[in-house]
């Protein structure tokens, strides 16, 4: 691709004096009167595995955009990124680096109408790295090989709130196949890669390693369930990371990544996001210092924003999973020991919400 881009480099150029006028071929050769691409913004987070939530942001990570390295932006205080003028439809794969943590980068993906926004990345501190490394049979030979990973994310699955994001019991599987040792190995409930776990447990997690470089998409498989699928560009060296709400998304199987762009404000949206106010503050006061900042609930709350955009809503109507959702996303805000607790908090709520879920799957999936 790079040579590409530098064999069309003076028919790009004279694309971009005729901008207004004209758009341009895929050889880069101005089109006459054809209209111009639409231009969007990707914007996101650059959060620390085992500690998006509560940890400190990642400051000074440098991200850049793989098909366009010219852009590139160092992230602040608060681990927030930006990139305009991207191209509507254009494909979007986000590479970080920073010294404390593992090369990471994002599955790509295709930019909608409104761009793509929170676009979440979880980069993997270099010890724990080092340590799940050994919990694998093989070295990982990072020299030769990457590692692809992913969350099996359910509704509003994200790394912004205290709730398990995963759905258990999916099969996963990389086209085009990979050696059979290198996965897919399921993480298991307490966020460690399981050799004998057949399928996802609710943390969702799924990773491959030792994977040759090249191109991959990856699919997910349960019954009253529908699944998007997700490519990955595997390099030598990288952590591949599809985060959650990047990864694989139970039942919203053509995710727009900023649906929730201009989605007028109600009593869904309301629940939503004094839960993510409720995070930054029960975050921040905990710690005593600002460690969930307002960058991060803009992003939390804008990932709600896409799930309830995302509905199909006849299929929300007949599987109650609103009311459901409100109920799980209304207990978990109702106070800092709700909005900070594990699995032993809202129990009742969260599993309505997940009886409501199926049923909604099923629904989406044609079953019902």
């Amino acid at each position: 691709m790079p040579a590409r881009r530098l064999a069309h480099a003076p028919a790009l150029a004279a694309c971009g004096l005729v901008l207004v006028l004209s758009a341009c071929s895929d050889a880069g050769v101005p089109v006459p009167g054809a209209a111009a691409p639409a231009r969007v913004s990707v914007e996101g987070d650059v959060l620390a595995f085992l500690s998006e939530i509560d940890g400190e942001r990642v400051a000074g990570a440098t991200v850049s955009v793989l098909e366009r390295p010219e852009l590139t932006m160092v992230t602040g205080a608060d681990a927030h990124f930006r990139f305009d003028g991207l191209e509507e439809g254009s494909e979007l794969t986000l590479v970080v680096e920073h010294p404390d943590f593992k090369s990471t980068q994002t599955a790509t993906v295709t930019l909608g109408a409104s761009g793509a926004y929170p676009f979440a990345i979880q980069v993997v501190p270099n010890g724990i790295f080092t340590a799940l490394a050994t919990l694998v049979p093989e070295p990982v030979d990072e020299d030769q090989f990457c590692v692809i990973a992913t969350t099996v994310a359910r509704l509003g699955g994200s790394l912004y709130v205290h709730l398990r994001q995963g759905v258990p019991g999916v099969a996963v599987a990389l086209e085009p196949a990979v050696p059979a040792g290198s996965g897919p190995i399921y993480f298991d409930e307490d966020v460690l890669p399981s050799l004998v776990q057949p399928a996802t447990s609710i943390d969702g997690g799924v990773l491959y390693y030792r994977v040759p470089p090249g191109d991959y998409t990856m699919r997910a498989d349960k019954p009253g369930n529908v699944f998007n699928t997700v490519r990955f560009q595997c390099r030598a060296g990288m952590i591949v990371n599809a985060g959650p709400p990047l990864g694989l998304l139970a039942n919203i199987p053509a995710p727009d990544y900023a649906a929730g762009r201009d989605l007028a404000a109600d009593e869904r949206t309301a629940a939503t996001d004094a839960l993510c106010q409720a995070t930054s503050s029960c975050v921040n006061e905990e710690a005593g210092e600002e460690r969930y900042p307002a960058a991060t609930v803009a992003s939390c709350r804008a990932m709600f924003r896409n799930m309830w955009a995302s509905l199909d809503e006849a299929c929300a109507a007949s599987s109650g999973v609103v009311a459901a959702a409100l109920g799980a996303y209304q207990c978990r805000a109702s106070s800092c020991v709700e909005t900070l607790g594990a699995d032993d908090v809202c129990v009742p709520e969260d599993a309505a919400f997940r009886a409501a879920e199926a049923g909604y799957g099923a629904c989406v999936a044609g079953d019902s």
